[in-house]
């Protein structure tokens, strides 16, 4: 069973335990649009209430950014992706704005992908060893960051996108965490490297030690990813209830 499901399921239930105790007959009929700037993209969200003190809530992050950069002497050219789809059960439990938010991204489409180059004759670093682009066949390739598909949350925040009375709008704010485990990388070179002195010129693809470097450089871009399977959430937005 995914680890996700497992860490969202206490957090869902407690929420309808929570729900089951709420009289639904005196949660008004209506429907909360929301438009958001968050750390996971722009964000539109659609809420409605179940009961007094509960909504649900569903919502689409979408954001796109392309940026060249140099990393250990090879350039990148990067884009990243942030596509997610989650859903929230949003306890009020003093009646007013203030809410807890136990939800699940049921779709983390978040990535990073990456083309490389290293130009002829240009230093490069791959795991320990210093090697240099053959000019005859120069270094090339790509590179990707994926995260988990499946992910549990945790949200506070303060606004309803559904507001109870006759107020139709609301500018909520939010902070919280996603759980999604580190993020996996991954990183595939062709062409042919040599010494620092232009001498014994390998290919990539099928010299052992280079190999080993390639794996020892996958291993490292890992690490400094391992930060990454907490992620921030925090998001500001604007509301009208329908």
């Amino acid at each position: 069973m995914n680890a996700s499901f497992v860490l969202a399921a206490p957090m869902l239930a407690l929420g309808v335990s929570i729900a089951a105790g709420q009289p639904v007959s005196s949660a008004p009929s209506h429907v909360g649009i929301a438009v958001k700037v968050t750390t996971l993209g722009a964000a539109i969200e659609v809420a409605t209430p179940v009961s007094e003190r509960i909504n649900v809530r569903a919502g689409f992050s979408f954001f796109t950014l392309s940026h060249d950069f140099d990393s250990d002497g090879m350039a990148l050219a990067a884009s990243l992706k942030l596509r997610s789809f989650s859903t929230y059960l949003d306890w009020f439990p003093f009646g007013g704005g203030f809410h807890i938010s136990p939800g699940v991204m049921l779709y983390n489409g978040n990535e990073l992908r990456a083309v490389a180059t290293v130009p002829p004759n240009k230093r490069f670093s791959l795991g320990d060893a210093e090697l240099i682009s053959n000019p005859a066949n120069p270094v090339t390739g790509s590179a990707a960051v994926s995260f988990n598909r499946v992910a549990p949350s945790l949200l506070i925040g303060w606004g309803n996108l559904v507001p109870r009375g006759r107020r139709r709008w609301s500018i909520p704010f939010e902070i919280g965490v996603v759980y999604s485990r580190a993020p996996t990388a991954t990183l595939s070179l062709r062409g042919s490297a040599c010494s620092q002195n232009g001498t014994n010129c390998r290919s990539i693809a099928a010299d052992p030690g280079l190999q080993a470097d390639l794996v020892t450089q996958q291993n490292k871009l890992n690490n400094s990813l391992s930060p990454l399977k907490v992620l921030p959430v925090v998001s500001l937005g604007f509301s009208y209830k329908f």
